[in-house]
Formats: structure tokens, sequence, C-alpha cells
């Protein structure tokens, strides 16, 4: 149910010119007529971005309206960005939005897409042979997305390609979980993991040999009857953000989640760049075997017991963790809109960022300040206060939603 559609003329006058209505359909669709057009400069790309409730949405926005991009917004009426002057234009789309949603799809020149979460991937699968070409263009294959998605399938990729994967046993009762520790071999905590989660809200972790309670079983079981059991290792967690273009690295970037939120296994509140070379390459390894096609990330966590890295996960969308890489020198989400461009084989593979650099994510930050304020490290207010945050650049009405939004996570995750 579509609620509200807003056009908005943002602020430089040839994009005012060129503001985009709904109800128009563009003639150029085919992706070579559209990147030839842009190319030529007759007229300005327009990028939509499908917002997730997380600030990855502006950070990659205003990265595309640097480089000269007009950019529209979709998305949920409870979303804190959803307002911002930066979109171009900005539609609110309610939990039945289906029909609108498609008229979107087929609609919008979508000279670029990008995706922020996993039930949008889920969503374009579902429509698969029904999408336009225009949106096709800016996807990896349907079978990639797939595997992406599925903690199972993605770690058979991991393990096929020679990467340490840890061993994991499928189990469909909770009766099944306490056994699981005795055949993994531990006495230590396992970990529970169902598939279709995302955020860390479908893990969790128990004393080998116990029993989840109903509740617990009931959360990890809310997307899938069956969940994976795997032995709890110790050591650095690490996410390798990417983008490709049809298999090709065009940028890359490691940073070490240092603080999650929720504190054992969300995505990340405080980070800092790392540089590990063989995590790059597991990475390269899994992305070109699937052929991507986009911006997503993958997770490892090193073993302090063997030292070896173990693949964990793939985000198969723009990650919630954007901003750490820009400012450490590597413009992710402008280099997918060179991509888009058709621009993206102007770039060499790009691994060139700043190792070390910290940085906050505003609401999961706050979250930890307010709920395990000893959790946070110490450099972490001068992050929050700085511009190594996603807080920085906000104008003050939205900083005060963000001091909410923190309150209103800390309480209910």
């Amino acid at each position: 149910m579509l609620l509200a559609t807003e056009q908005l003329h943002i602020r430089a006058s040839h994009y005012a010119e060129r503001s985009f209505a709904l109800t128009q359909v563009l003639d150029m669709r085919a992706g070579v007529d559209v990147v030839r057009a842009v190319q030529a400069g007759t007229r300005t790309p327009r990028a939509l971005v499908w917002d997730a409730h997380n600030s990855s949405s502006v950070l990659a926005a205003r990265s595309f309206v640097q480089q000269g991009w007009a950019v529209d917004w979709l998305g949920s009426s409870r979303s804190l960005w959803g307002r911002l002057p930066l979109w171009s234009t900005r539609t609110f789309v309610g939990e039945h939005g289906d029909p609108v949603l498609e008229r979107i799809f087929n609609e919008h020149p979508v000279d670029a897409l990008l995706l922020h979460g996993d039930d949008q991937v889920r969503w374009m699968l579902r429509r698969w042979r029904s999408l336009p070409a225009s949106v096709h263009r800016h996807l990896p294959p349907a079978e990639s997305l797939e595997i992406g998605l599925s903690k199972l399938r993605s770690m058979q990729q991991a393990r096929e390609r020679g990467i340490p994967v840890l061993d994991t046993i499928v189990c469909a009762s909770r009766a099944d979980v306490a056994a699981a520790g005795t055949q993994l071999g531990t006495r230590d905590e396992i970990v529970l993991k169902g598939e279709g989660g995302a955020s860390g809200k479908t893990v969790l972790a128990l004393r080998a040999g116990e029993i989840p309670s109903a509740s617990q079983w009931h959360a990890v079981t809310s997307q899938s009857p069956t969940v994976m059991v795997q032995r709890r290792i110790r050591g650095p967690r690490c996410l390798v953000t990417v983008v490709y273009e049809h298999g090709t690295e065009r940028a890359a970037c490691v940073h070490e989640k240092l603080v999650a939120y929720p504190l054992a296994f969300g995505p990340s509140a405080f980070g800092v760049t790392r540089r590990i070379e063989i995590l790059h390459e597991y990475a390269q390894s899994i992305f070109r075997a699937l052929q991507w096609h986009g911006i997503a990330d993958i997770e490892f966590r090193q073993d302090l017991a063997d030292g070896r890295w173990y693949f964990i996960e793939i985000n198969p969308r723009v990650c919630a963790t954007l901003g750490i890489q820009e400012r450490a020198g590597m413009d992710l989400a402008g280099a997918w809109a060179r991509v888009c461009a058709g621009r993206g084989d102007l770039d060499p593979p790009e691994r060139n960022y700043r190792e070390g650099v910290r940085y906050a994510w505003s609401v999961r930050a706050l979250a930890v300040l307010m709920r395990r304020p000893w959790r946070m490290p110490l450099w972490g207010m001068r992050c929050l206060l700085s511009a190594d945050s996603d807080f920085a650049g906000l104008d003050p009405a939205r900083r005060t939603q963000v001091l909410r939004l923190g309150l209103w996570t800390a309480r209910h995750e």
C-alpha cells in the first residue's frame, strides 16, 4: 500500500530540471543504451535506494550524489532516513506494497540499484522472471543470490574453495541440539544458527549438552525448521566488504568488528580497518566463483586455538557497515556508481585503504553505551563526537532521532 509519494527537488538546478515522476516510463531500458546515455551526458543518471533502517543507505546515496547522480528513495515510513533532503524523490511503502514495488521497478530507469536488506533480496528472487532488464543488470545470478542468503550453501561454497569451515550439524529438534555438542567433541559453548535471519536475530550460544528453551528454539527456528550447530570459537571477527563487476573485483576493504550490538552476534557498533591478505584472497575466491555483481560483504572469524580464519557467512547486498571504508580512503559506493555508469573497468582492483582507522555506527554504538558502557572502547566516545562515525554530518533534528533510536535499540534488542 502506497502511503505517500513525495517529489523533492534537490538543490542542484540540473537535477531539479529532470525530476522523476513515478508515472513516467523512460524509453531506454536496455542496459547498454542507458550506459551510453549516461556517459554521453544526455540525461542525469538515477539510482534507486531501497532503505532498510540503517545509515548505509544515506552514506551510499551521498557518494552517488557527489558523482552527479540523482538518488530516489524507497522504504518504510518508519525509517529514520526517509525525510532527508538528500533524495530526489521518496516513496513510502506500507506492509502490503507489492503492487507499488512492482510498478516502481518497472517504471524507474534504475541506472543503479542498492538493496539494503535480505528480505529485499528475497523479494527480488520471488519475482526473478518478471523483473525488467533494468533491474537484472544490477544483480548477480539468481543462484548466487540464493547461495549468499543460505548459510549452509555458502559454507559449502567456501569448503569447495579450500577455505576453513567449522564442522556443522543440522538439528531438527531441541534434543538434537543437546546431542550435537558431544558429536562435535566440545565441552565448551556451541552456537545455534537458523537460516533466514538477519542482524544476529536467529543466532544464540549455549553450553554444550544443554537443551535450548522453548523460547530460544522459537527464536532460532522462526525462519526455518532446522538449525545449524557449531562449536563456538574465540578470536577476532572480520568482514570483507566488496564491490564486484560480474566476478571481477573493483574494491575491497577489511574491518574488524570490535564491538557488536546485539553484543554476541549483531552488526558492528565499533570497528577498525585491518589488512589481512588471506581474507582478501578468500573473499575473492568466493565472489569470483559466484560471478558476483554488486556490493556485498563476507564474514570470517579467527580461532585463536589453531590460528585459522573460518568462513562465517555472506551478506548478499549493501552491508549495514558502510562508512568505515570511505573514512579509510576507499569509497565503495562510489566504485559501484562507476560500475553502474559503465566505467568500472577504469578502476584497477582497489585495496588501497588505510589500516587502523576506527569508526562507530551511531545507533548501535549508543545502544552499547546505554546498555553495556563497560564494553565501549576508550576511543569510542571520541569517534561518536567526530567525523569517525555515521553521526557526523547530520543536522540537529536527525541527531535527536538517532539518539532516540539508539535508546529504543538498547531497550528492545
